[in-house]
């Protein structure tokens, strides 16, 4: 058995910056940033604005039940 390393892009990412956001919702950016902030999914680290995926998926599945 040949032990195959994981490709990087075969993980899906758990955080990522408001632009990928962006492109993941198919929203602008501001409408990003806010539904982030209600989601309770921004990451701040300094300067560096990042959002969890994880958070802003459960609180789209939760509005739109």
């Amino acid at each position: 058995m040949q032990l195959r390393k994981k490709n990087v892009n075969d993980v899906e990412m758990m955080t990522g910056s408001v632009e990928e956001a962006c492109a993941r919702y198919g929203l602008g950016k501001a409408s990003m940033r806010r539904v982030a902030e209600d989601a309770g999914a921004v990451i701040r680290i300094g300067k560096r604005y990042l959002v969890n995926f994880a958070k802003v998926d459960r609180y789209m599945n939760s509005i739109s039940e």
